[in-house]
């Protein structure tokens, strides 16, 4: 694959996530995020272990793999993702994509702690950078005029915030879990899907414990359409999504393919500006590229 190949895939995994989240915005608020994440985990988990089965890739997974994928699943998916679809509900999908992205200072401060891995200045430049976006976009992100549900805040503006960042926590340490899996011959597929059925055993055994608490009631019937969308949010972003990445980290640089995939927050904005047809504020502007030039620089 050349150069322009893999930078091509690895943007399009960003914007796969970008457009992924947009249309998780409608069904978190109609089903609430732990019920979305459970739903969408059903399919999401069937997707990966039947192309984990086309590829022959289960015979990869040994028992340290399934510890460390399993732990993963339940930390990362399970408790961060319907943390952070529980953000969506209460806060919009262009406020928690930027919580979203405090995910790598996070990884980046537990490694550090957890590992002992050396916090170069590049990371620490970077994380408070993250953190500047972040605040920057939230309390300035929304300009007079944008009228736009999307741009609602639904209950506690503070305990929106709070569960966008501990789903940013979920992912961070999710990922650290699984990444030692990872580094051994794993088939990624495989370990893609152990850590979906996992998350999704995880949130049928907490359903009556995250679901009990939250405020949005049960629709009676879920119809088709909205099943069309949840999946439709899985396959883009986590199926789709995965498959881009996979390609670009195949001939492509890990470094350059983790600051591409990190500008998925701004390129979440002129999504967006499409949809809503209101121009987002300069500060979600500012906010967004100050947290993808950070994040790009932990990680690289």
């Amino acid at each position: 694959m050349t150069s322009l190949g893999y930078e091509a895939a690895a943007l399009g995994a960003a914007l796969s996530w970008a457009i992924g989240g947009l249309i998780a915005a409608r069904p978190t608020g109609v089903l609430g995020g732990p019920r979305f994440t459970r739903l969408r985990m059903y399919w999401v988990a069937f997707a990966l272990a039947l192309i984990a089965t086309l590829v022959g890739g289960w015979d990869s997974v040994g028992t340290r793999e399934l510890v460390l994928l399993s732990m993963s699943g339940i930390v990362g998916l399970a408790l961060g993702d319907a943390a952070l679809f529980t953000a969506f509900a209460i806060v919009g999908p262009r406020r928690t994509g930027i919580l979203f992205a405090a995910n790598a200072p996070i990884a980046a401060i537990l490694s550090a702690i957890v590992f002992g891995e050396r916090f170069s200045f590049p990371a620490l430049i970077g994380s408070g950078l993250v953190m500047i976006g972040v605040t920057f976009a939230i309390a300035f992100g929304t300009r007079p005029g944008q009228n736009h549900h999307w741009e609602e805040i639904k209950g506690n503006l503070l305990v929106g915030i709070g569960f966008g960042l501990l789903g940013a926590a979920g992912q961070a340490v999710g990922v650290l879990l699984a990444d030692p899996a990872f580094e051994a011959d794993l088939d990624p597929w495989a370990g893609a899907a152990v850590r979906a059925i996992v998350g999704l055993a995880a949130l049928v055994a907490l359903r009556g414990f995250f679901e009990r608490r939250t405020r949005v009631p049960y629709p009676e019937r879920i119809g088709w359409k909205l099943w069309g969308i949840i999946i439709a949010s899985g396959t883009i972003a986590m199926v789709i999504g995965k498959t881009l990445v996979l390609i670009a980290l195949a001939d492509g640089d890990p470094g350059i393919v983790s600051v591409l995939v990190s500008t998925s927050p701004a390129l979440q904005l002129p999504l967006i500006w499409l949809v809503t047809r209101e121009r987002p504020a300069a500060g979600a502007w500012v906010g967004a590229v100050l947290a993808s030039v950070g994040t790009a620089m932990i990680v690289v």
